[in-house]
């Protein structure tokens, strides 16, 4: 334990010593993230048989690699270690703490390619927050096959309006093939389909960013169960949308199409959806 401080109070001396010329400062922070890093894996190794201990490493860990990297993007708004450490901390902090961020940039910085997607991700979630109005898209999904030997599919535009505001609450699951994550999070969607399914409540699922065929998708859809509402070939539109960086994302929306909770997984789903569909 006293090795692992020690590493991560060097690390932020060393930072704040070589701090001189652009290159030094890069060089500083790339040494002190790499120290950071490789000390966290070496532990996290070190721990792989005690479940509890590793746990208590890794939310040490987190909490002052957030504030190492706060503290490098604050000091360094006029060059590229605030890009460095804004991705560093993607998906760590709140959308406000990256606002503040982006807001202390130099122009020069907030031109850079990261950061204008990442300004346009924090744009489009705001817009899409709960207890705003749903923004609709249209996708050119696979809705069935024609009767031809071999068939072949049939495309057609479908809308989240098909869907939402429409008087039912209902449930919008972000989702791709090739996510662990995803198909893992598809039984407690599967739970919830099942038990509240009905004149109240629904579910659609929204492909995005696929990486293999349509057909893929459909077959993996199937092989998961997924009975519910499916709209495949998403691409990424819909996802830019709605701000999503990271799959599964769901999104709760009321009748009226109001949404009305975002970001949430696992046991969370079943709550959530109780506490709407009575």
């Amino acid at each position: 334990m006293k090795t692992r401080t020690f590493l991560f109070a060097l690390a932020a001396v060393v930072f704040a010593a070589c701090a001189q010329s652009p290159e030094e400062k890069v060089k500083a922070y790339d040494e002190a993230h790499d120290a950071m890093v490789a000390e966290f894996r070496t532990m996290m190794d070190s721990l792989s048989t005690d479940r509890e201990a590793a746990e208590a490493f890794y939310n040490e860990f987190v909490e002052k690699y957030i504030a190492f990297n706060l503290d490098a993007a604050k000091e360094n708004s006029d060059n590229e270690i605030s890009v460095s450490a804004l991705m560093n901390l993607r998906g760590l902090i709140e959308d406000a703490q990256v606002s503040e961020i982006i807001a202390a940039m130099s122009e020069e910085m907030l031109q850079n390619e990261q950061v204008v997607m990442m300004k346009e991700g924090l744009d489009a979630r705001a817009a899409t927050a709960e207890g705003q109005m749903f923004s609709d898209f249209t996708v050119n999904s696979v809705v069935g096959q024609t009767r031809s030997i071999p068939p072949q599919p049939v495309y057609a535009d479908v809308k989240l309006s098909d869907y939402v505001g429409k008087g039912k609450y209902i449930l919008l699951d972000f989702w791709s093939p090739w996510c662990g994550p995803c198909r893992r999070e598809m039984p407690n969607i599967k739970a919830v389909y099942d038990k509240y399914q009905g004149d109240k409540f629904d579910v659609v699922s929204i492909a995005v960013w696929e990486r293999d065929s349509v057909q893929v998708t459909i077959e993996t859809a199937a092989k998961l169960e997924m009975t519910w509402n499916q709209i495949n070939n998403g691409k990424r539109e819909p996802a830019s949308i709605y701000g999503v960086e990271g799959i599964p994302h769901l999104i709760l929306f009321g009748p009226d199409g109001t949404i009305l909770k975002r970001g949430f997984h696992g046991e969370e789903i079943e709550k959530v959806v109780s506490e709407y569909v009575k």
